[in-house]
């Protein structure tokens, strides 16, 4: 199986050397300082379950350079999806599958919308891991997971193919019956707290610490199942016991890449975070009063961050 990973960021790049690894062809579509750091010096892993080196990987900035393959994760930031769609096309063959690995919900519609429904999975990870520097990943937590599904709930031979392959990179993975409500889930996961986090500077184990913020957190937990379920997605009774699990589990100091990218002034996927549930929200009906106090207040800095202010 010959994969394609267009963004070799955090998570893009940390799959792809374990796949490298597990003895896999990877080509990495990569651009700027990284680029050239993992063209020159090559790709280095630091990891708490093992580090990695691959010291001439295959990455270059031009699909076309690559041709087809099999598989193209896409982990790239979500708003570069529409930027990409266009150039993807030499990666694409009769039987390629595209994989998106973004937060929020958007990208598997954004992607079958131009090339098809059977030629998209839906897909997330559950990875804290970034660029530490260019040509260096930092992966923050020995944990690595990845769920993903067909479209259409469907239990299929590639699906389950592709699982396996990541499995034996040693990355616990599962498929998904309902991959649109995983990543609901997911959504809400991150969404929930990343943007407080971003007002409040704060990181998880701060906000989780804090029972003013702990409690704007659960109201924002609220408001996303509230909608996911108008949705008609059938979430656990548990799942915010589940979230505030997850949430205690990772180190203290853990930060969002929402609230890294504002707080830096780079642009950042506050519309796919929580402006997707307010957007959804507003859709079926259901109030998202702290997500929508969020990402209005947020709004200034993103715009700056994109010079529209």
């Amino acid at each position: 199986m010959r994969f394609a990973v267009f963004g070799a960021g955090g998570l893009g790049a940390y799959y792809g050397a374990r796949l490298v690894e597990a003895g896999y062809e990877v080509s990495f579509i990569a651009r700027g300082p990284h680029l050239e750091a993992m063209q020159k010096n090559g790709l280095k892993v630091i990891s708490p379950v093992g580090d990695v080196h691959l010291e001439k990987p295959q990455v270059t900035d031009q699909p076309a350079d690559i041709g087809e393959v099999d598989v193209v994760i896409i982990a790239v930031k979500s708003w570069h999806v529409a930027e990409i769609i266009p150039v993807l096309g030499p990666l694409l063959g009769d039987a390629t599958v595209m994989l998106p690995f973004l937060n929020g919900v958007d990208a598997p519609d954004q992607l079958a919308s131009t090339f098809g429904e059977g030629s998209v999975l839906g897909g997330l990870s559950r990875i804290f891991s970034e660029i530490e520097s260019p040509g260096v990943i930092r992966h923050l937590n020995p944990a690595a997971y990845i769920e993903c599904g067909e479209l259409n709930g469907e239990r299929s031979s590639r699906v389950e193919a592709l699982a396996d392959v990541f499995r034996g990179a040693g990355i616990e993975t599962e498929v998904s019956d309902n991959i649109r409500c995983a990543l609901w889930q997911k959504l809400l996961l991150v969404g929930s707290w990343a943007g407080l986090g971003a007002l409040s500077q704060s990181s998880l184990g701060v906000v989780c610490d804090q029972p003013e913020l702990r409690s704007l957190v659960d109201q924002a937990m609220d408001e996303g199942i509230a909608v996911g379920g108008a949705l008609g997605y059938p979430l656990p009774d548990n799942l915010k016991q589940q979230m505030w699990d997850f949430y205690h589990g990772v180190p203290h100091d853990t930060t969002a890449s929402l609230m890294r990218d504002i707080l830096a002034g780079r642009p950042s996927e506050l519309d796919a975070w929580n402006g997707a549930i307010v957007r959804f929200g507003n859709q079926v009906g259901v109030p998202t009063p702290v997500h929508q106090f969020t990402y209005d207040v947020l709004l200034p800095m993103e715009r700056r961050a994109r010079g529209q202010l």
